[in-house]
């Protein structure tokens, strides 16, 4: 009962996560990462069957209701079906969900099913799940449209609950821990979620190519702490709502390039190093990993509205008591590490916010197109929440080569010497 009581909460904690329930973390206590975990979120399946129950092919006639398949064996859509409300269960490795240009659909975003939700409130599940106990490799998702989840499209989150040192730390001799790795994700339209993709801690090459996300209530993809070698290339994120489009959150060596960014309201990517939430889903809960050596070229943002990349985005930050690890739970300042990060050959345009913001340094931004109408500011280089005092951290920070065809001026606060504008 513990474990099921444990993963019931874990469970609440990462839909928190998507804003599916605002105002959850209120009430919650400090996570504790010593805690062992054990994830028993099939128990809440109301249908469980296994992929090697469809050796051939999967039929939407094979599926009367919603129900989670646990992935003992490779699974592929039969041609020509209508949608499927399952959720795919991986809890092995080497194992591909292909559905051959089929599509999963729960039902709770605008295309309706004739039958209503397939999911309740309570049921909800991704469409695709990794467990979060285990790192698992080598996982493919393919040619699938992922619709109407009230929940996140793809989750692997990895949760490394009583993994770590006696005290669910990192302790400074220790090797990172390794999460998920070798995932490839392609081909794929995820619509009308509460958040697109999600790749929990220490994710490791990870390829995310040709895929549409559209519509989604909170992050299209987030890349969690202590990932690396995360590629995304070729893919399209519009009409994204309440957060940025791509969430590079103390995830380094990785790369996002040739991405269209259409109408995502609060902006297109965020580089940061998160300060540690005591009180949110991430076990470890410190995030030794800042956001450096990211590569983000070839890209065109359209009226992203906040800001099209933003380097250093939590920089300056204010933290009430009892909530920043990084600053051991004491009200404070936060100051955020990105690194040595390129911005290079992309392409915005916009008629508010700021085209690129940087807020740590060095970083390159280079070779850029930005046309700033209206409102738009072209480009900031700043200290974000800090003063003059801190204007040694951008030092190195170029900004060069870029062609700006712009309204209004950029906004430069706090830059020394060391910062190169041309």
């Amino acid at each position: 009962m513990l474990a099921r009581a444990g993963m019931a909460l874990h469970s609440l904690l990462v839909l928190s996560s998507c804003s599916v329930m605002p105002g959850a973390h209120a009430a919650q206590q400090p996570i504790n990462c010593a805690i062992p975990h054990t994830d028993t979120r099939i128990s809440e399946c109301t249908v469980v069957k296994y992929a090697s129950e469809f050796p051939d092919c999967l039929n939407a006639s094979d599926i009367s209701k919603h129900s989670c398949i646990v992935m003992d064996a490779d699974l592929s859509f039969c041609a020509d079906q209508p949608s499927i409300p399952i959720s795919a269960i991986f809890d092995r490795n080497d194992k591909t969900l292909d559905c051959k240009g089929g599509t999963i659909d729960h039902g709770w975003g605008r295309n309706k099913l004739a039958t209503g939700t397939a999911t309740t409130q309570a049921t909800r599940m991704p469409a695709v799940r990794l467990y979060d106990d285990r790192s698992l490799s080598n996982i493919a998702v393919r040619n699938c449209t992922i619709r109407g989840t009230n929940h996140i499209g793809i989750q692997a989150t990895r949760f490394f609950g009583g993994e770590l040192g006696g005290n669910g730390q990192i302790d400074e001799d220790e090797a990172l821990p390794t999460g998920h790795s070798d995932l490839t994700l392609e081909d794929l339209a995820i619509q009308d979620t509460g958040l697109g993709i999600y790749l929990g801690s220490y994710s490791e090459r990870v390829t995310i190519n040709r895929v549409h996300v559209d519509n989604s209530r909170r992050i299209a993809i987030y890349s969690e702490a202590g990932s690396h070698g995360v590629i995304i290339r070729d893919s399209i994120i519009t009409n994204n709502n309440t957060r940025e489009a791509i969430a590079i959150d103390s995830t380094y060596d990785s790369e996002v390039s040739n991405t269209l960014f259409v109408n995502n309201r609060e902006g297109g990517i965020n580089v940061y190093q998160n300060c540690g939430e005591l009180k949110g889903i991430v076990c470890p809960v410190l995030r030794p990993t800042p956001s450096n050596n990211n590569l983000i070229t070839n890209n065109t943002f359209i009226n992203t509205g906040v800001s099209g990349v933003h380097v250093a985005s939590r920089q300056g930050r204010n933290h009430a008591s009892g909530w920043c690890a990084t600053l051991d739970g004491l009200p404070g300042q936060f100051t955020d590490t990105a690194q040595d990060n390129v911005v290079s050959n992309n392409t915005f345009v916009c008629t508010e916010g700021t085209s690129v913001i940087v807020k740590d340094g060095p970083n390159a931004i280079t070779n850029n197109t930005i046309v700033a109408r209206d409102k738009c500011v072209p480009f900031e280089i700043s200290t974000g929440g800090h003063g003059a005092e801190a204007s040694s951290m951008l030092d190195g920070t170029r900004f060069e080569n870029n062609t700006i065809d712009a309204t209004r001026p950029p906004r430069l606060r706090n830059i020394g010497p060391s910062v190169t504008v041309d």
